[in-house]
């Protein structure tokens, strides 16, 4: 397998006094508020282009990133989590060695936990999608892909569906982009 291998990406760009309206500060404030981000919202909130973004992820500066794509699907599916995006924010700098190995021992379980606080065997189709940042159908079609489980097998499509909750965790963890 070839490995591209990143040169480390450049030090976020310091936050800038806000313009006049100040509609990106604003918009950046907002955002931060959703569990998981997109790579458009990510960027915005680290001011960056998305091939630094990508940069910071493969690279471990960003712990929490996610593919979520369908299988067999083609384009990735990125979402990072919110906390991992806050937590570069404040550091402004690469991580150490050290740290890198560090977050090797941090459990998904507990983040997953964060996400759907709900302690239930199930979750539903409109929960995922909320905090998936992605639309009811996408979840509708990973269930149909087998890669997340089904509660109950007949269903009306368009409407929220029981995806088994230990199904979700491992379609995430499976899914972590290292």
């Amino acid at each position: 397998m070839n490995t591209l291998v990143v040169p480390h990406p450049p030090a976020l760009a310091p936050l800038a006094a806000p313009a006049p309206g100040a509609g990106r500060e604003l918009l950046s404030s907002i955002t931060l508020q959703a569990p998981l981000l997109d790579a458009g919202p990510a960027c915005l909130a680290l001011r960056c282009s998305e091939r630094h973004l990508m940069q910071w992820v493969l690279s471990g500066d960003l712990e929490w990133a996610f593919d979520l794509r369908r299988a067999g699907a083609r384009r990735c599916c990125l979402r990072i989590l919110t906390e991992s995006i806050n937590l570069l924010r404040q550091r402004n700098r690469p991580l150490t060695p050290r740290e890198r190995a560090a977050q090797r021992l941090h459990s998904f379980q507990k983040v997953f936990d964060s996400m759907f606080p709900r302690q239930k065997p199930f979750l539903f189709s409109t929960e995922l999608a909320r905090v998936w940042a992605c639309g009811t159908s996408h979840i509708h079609n990973l269930a149909a892909d087998g890669l997340l489980g089904l509660v109950e097998k007949d269903y009306v499509p368009r409407e929220a569906v029981q995806i088994c909750r230990e199904t979700a965790l491992h379609f995430m963890e499976t899914r972590r982009i290292i």
